[in-house]
């Protein structure tokens, strides 16, 4: 007789607060020179990693109602993380990471209304590519960067052909084939062929572009059933403060991290809370105790308020930092607060699932 296999020693929770307390280390990593870097390519892959490892363990053994709040927002986190840091490295362009962000902080704003309102949008398979575009993405943006144009060319080779090696050998053994192997290969053949036309440079902004059209176009099964509220009159003012303000915040945050003297932590740290807070919110909705619009906005505000008048002040002010460590202060607090108040949502886990909490 078979002896059933023994649960392992670490739980799907306990891989996804790992993945969360070790990003710091690599958002880190990007200032301390080319070395660092490397190790930091390292290290964020085998942390992006984690991701199918904590699905892998919630499939096999539950999930928990506190794993499915957080494990998107370890996602969300992980992106900030990794692209905040290409603005200072002058790897993209502002303007793109802010695309690229503020999708994250509009559809966690319009999940909010959704949980609220009963609604379910359907969450599309896209949504799941997305999440891999934007961890593999960065990885392959970032060796476009520091390894030499010729190399390049082999890690492109090794790109295209791994992912099908890799499905065939899993069709052998399970007889699953993995659908997704064969987007990457695509994806990593494209690129060759641009490689082998035109240059690295073309190659680069080619991906970024790609990163950025899978981003927004992962958005649609949220933005169709937002305008259908707003004509119907059904769009209420809570949920156009947090609509609001999921699109000033991203804006004030890019543009402080791209100013040369505003320490790029204090901002990562702030977008991150602000990003974990709106996830919370999503499941306070789903059970009918979310923050009412004004305690919203007494967080949000003084936030966005305190972000802007620092880009007012001239370069090298150093009232312009303090104006900062205030708003982090403010939402370190309302977040606080808010993981306390769904503490009985999301530490005691319900009778049934209330929650959506999914890929998005």
């Amino acid at each position: 007789m078979v002896r059933a296999m023994a649960k392992p020693p670490i739980t799907a929770n306990q891989v996804t607060f790992l993945r969360l307390i070790l990003l710091p280390i690599g958002a880190a990593l990007f200032y301390l020179g080319l070395t660092a870097q490397w190790i930091n390519l390292v290290f964020m892959t085998l942390l992006g990693c984690t991701d199918f490892v904590d699905g892998w363990l919630a499939r096999k053994y539950g999930s928990t109602e506190l794993g499915r709040l957080m494990d998107p927002i370890a996602d969300k986190v992980f992106v900030v993380v990794i692209f905040m840091p290409f603005i200072d490295l002058g790897w993209l362009a502002p303007w793109q990471v802010l695309l690229l962000l503020s999708r994250e902080f509009v559809v966690t704003a319009l999940r909010s209304t959704y949980e609220r309102l009963k609604i379910s949008p359907k969450t599309a398979f896209l949504a799941k590519v997305k999440a891999w575009a934007q961890m593999g993405g960065c990885g392959v943006l970032f060796m476009m960067r520091v390894v030499p144009e010729k190399w390049m060319l082999y890690v492109l080779i090794a790109g295209t052909a791994l992912p099908i090696l890799a499905t065939g050998i899993r069709f052998l053994i399970t007889g699953y084939l993995w659908r997704v192997s064969f987007i990457m290969a695509g994806w990593f053949g494209v690129l060759l062929a641009g490689q082998l036309v035109f240059n690295n440079e073309w190659n680069f902004q080619l991906l970024t572009w790609t990163i950025l059209g899978i981003t927004w176009l992962s958005a649609w099964t949220y933005l169709l059933p937002a305008l259908r509220l707003i004509v119907t009159g059904k769009f209420g003012l809570p949920d156009w403060v947090r609509l609001v303000a999921s699109i000033a915040l991203p804006i004030l945050f890019v543009d402080a991290q791209a100013r040369p003297d505003l320490a790029p932590w204090v901002i990562m740290l702030t977008m991150c809370l602000e990003m974990a807070v709106g996830g919370l919110d999503n499941l306070l909705c789903a059970h009918g105790a979310q923050s009412n619009t004004l305690r919203w906005a007494l967080r949000v505000g003084p936030v966005g308020l305190s972000t802007a008048l620092a880009l007012r002040l001239p370069v090298g002010d150093t009232r312009a930092m303090w104006l900062l460590y205030g708003g982090l202060f403010v939402s370190l607090w309302g977040t606080a607060v808010t993981f306390y108040r769904g503490r009985h949502y999301y530490l005691e886990e319900p009778q049934t699932k209330v929650s959506s909490l999914s890929d998005d």
